[in-house]
C-alpha cells in the first residue's frame, strides 16, 4: 500500500489533525448510547440516528482529508466529494488560474489525456473565503508546485 503524505504541511500537523478526527469518530456513537439508556424503542430513531452518525463520520473524515498528497505513484487530489489519482508519468503541467466560481488564485494540474483537475489548494491573499480549502502563503506554494514538478520530471522518460 503507497505512503501518501502532504507535502506542503509538516508531519505533527497532518498527525494531530488525523488525531482531532479520531476522537470525534469516537465520540460519534455516544447518541445511540443515550437511546439505548433511555429505552427508546421508536424505530425511527434506531434508524435516523445510526445514519445521521455514518454521515458525519464520513464528513468529517473527508474534511480533515482535503488537500493534495503525493506518493511513490503520483499525486492523490482529495476533495469534500472525490478523490482522483494522477500517476506520475501521466502529470503534464503545474500552474495557477482562478478557482472556480471564487475571486481566488488555485493549483491546478493537467495531465497528458487533456484533463484539467483544480485542487483546495489556493494562494493566501485572496478575499474569498471557503472552509474546505487549504491556504498556503506563496512560499509554500511555490514550494509545492516545485515539488509536483520534480516528481513529474523523475517519472517521465
Amino acid at each position: 500500500m503507497p505512503r501518501w503524505e502532504v507535502p506542503y504541511e509538516s508531519p505533527d500537523r497532518t498527525l494531530s489533525r488525523h488525531v482531532l478526527a479520531t476522537i470525534f469518530t469516537l465520540a460519534c456513537p455516544l447518541p445511540l448510547c443515550a437511546l439505548a439508556v433511555n429505552g427508546t424503542t421508536a424505530p425511527a430513531a434506531w434508524v435516523v440516528v445510526p445514519l445521521m452518525i455514518a454521515a458525519f463520520i464520513t464528513v468529517t473524515w473527508r474534511i480533515v482529508l482535503v488537500g493534495v498528497w503525493t506518493g511513490p505513484g503520483g499525486v492523490k487530489v482529495v476533495t469534500i466529494l472525490r478523490t482522483r489519482r494522477v500517476p506520475w508519468p501521466d502529470l503534464d503541467r503545474v500552474w495557477l488560474a482562478p478557482a472556480t466560481g471564487y475571486d481566488a488564485l488555485a493549483l491546478w494540474i493537467s495531465t497528458h489525456h487533456g484533463t484539467d483537475i483544480e485542487t483546495p489548494i489556493w494562494r493566501a491573499g485572496s478575499p474569498a473565503g471557503h472552509r474546505n480549502r487549504r491556504i498556503l502563503p506563496q512560499d509554500r506554494l511555490s514550494a509545492l508546485m516545485e515539488h509536483l514538478r520534480a516528481g513529474a520530471r523523475r517519472s517521465s522518460p
